[in-house]
């Protein structure tokens, strides 16, 4: 252990010293006179009266011995009263620290204790908090399970409905393809049937055109010098025919009414077989036409009325009337 080391151990000790030296200092200082020891305890011998030097000499001692002690009392009783004091003072002033001490440690412990509280109070609110965030995490956790839950059973439901839309739509299409291949199939019957009945109508058509014209006018093809279209002159006999063909092909088709065919329900290419006669003098005459509608055949005899005038075929010299037959096809959008 440690001593004397604060100021207030340092004088309690140093008045507890003084007074020890006084209390000290009083006893051997103050005390009885010396009396003659009294009979009881003996028999007193008297050695004789005690010479006059004795006498002189012993009250002088005594005498001086009781001022010495008489004179320090006034001083020392003072100093233990003051030392008395001064000790009070220190107690007082020893109990005013402990009391400060002991409010200061009181004032310690209640601000540790609101700061006890305040921390308590600030953890209980954090786990208040925490546990808040956490329900609100775990909820938006369930919200988002039961969302991707939904979204799961939503993709599902749409692929079982795409796929059975799917499915539909290949059997749909395969009923279509089918029904477009029956259809081919029969448009190709038809169109076969059609190609037939056209070539046998050709070919009666040309029978009664023969019969007709009793084999007196000859045909375009065995003609010896062929008629000549306007803009065909140029070339030998088979150039002027090949150009008269075409030229006669183009102005049928962009002159046909292709509209009344459509008004009519038909479509695609339409046959029409045509004769007619250009004449001595190069105009066309006789005109007949072999077509699916009556319309079709009147409308064919129309556009062939507006030929332009040829130049008349030419036989052994002189000019002669050209039968020309055409089987023209009509493109119908």
């Amino acid at each position: 252990m440690k001593y004397l080391e604060t100021k207030h151990e340092k004088k309690s000790a140093t008045i507890t010293t003084i007074i020890v030296v006084i209390v000290v200092l009083l006893c051997f200082v103050v005390g009885q006179d010396y009396q003659d020891p009294p009979e009881e305890y003996g028999v007193a011998i008297n050695f004789g009266e005690s010479s006059a030097l004795n006498e002189n000499i012993r009250p002088k001692i005594s005498e001086k011995i009781q001022e010495e002690e008489a004179e320090p009392e006034k001083p020392i009783v003072a100093e233990a009263e003051t030392a008395a004091a001064e000790l009070n003072k220190i107690e007082e002033e020893k109990l005013a620290e402990e009391l400060a001490s002991k409010e200061a440690a009181d004032a310690a412990a209640k601000a540790a204790k609101a700061e006890a509280e305040a921390a308590e109070k600030l953890l209980a609110q954090q786990k208040e908090e925490a546990l808040k965030i956490r329900n609100e995490k775990e909820a938006k956790a369930k919200e988002k399970i039961q969302n991707l839950k939904k979204e799961a059973a939503e993709a599902k439901d749409k692929a079982v409905a795409d796929a059975k839309v799917k499915a539909d739509r290949a059997a749909s299409d395969k009923a279509d393809a089918k029904a477009i291949a029956d259809k081919v199939a029969r448009d190709k019957a038809a169109a076969d049937a059609k190609a037939e009945s056209d070539r046998a109508a050709a070919v009666k058509l040309a029978a009664e055109n023969k019969a007709k014209d009793n084999g007196k006018t000859p045909n375009f093809d065995v003609i010896e010098n062929s008629p000549i279209y306007p803009g065909c002159k140029s070339g030998n006999n088979t150039a002027r025919k090949q150009c008269m063909n075409d030229k006669i092909k183009q102005f049928l088709n962009n002159n046909f009414n292709k509209m009344l065919a459509s008004d009519l329900g038909l479509n695609g290419f339409q046959k029409i077989y045509i004769r007619f006669t250009i004449s001595e003098s190069g105009k066309v005459a006789g005109i007949r036409a072999k077509a699916a509608d009556v319309k079709l055949e009147t409308e064919a005899k129309r556009v062939l009325g507006l030929l332009p005038k040829m130049q008349p075929g030419m036989q052994q010299g002189r000019p002669v009337s050209v039968a020309f037959d055409l089987p023209l096809s009509i493109k119908i959008n």
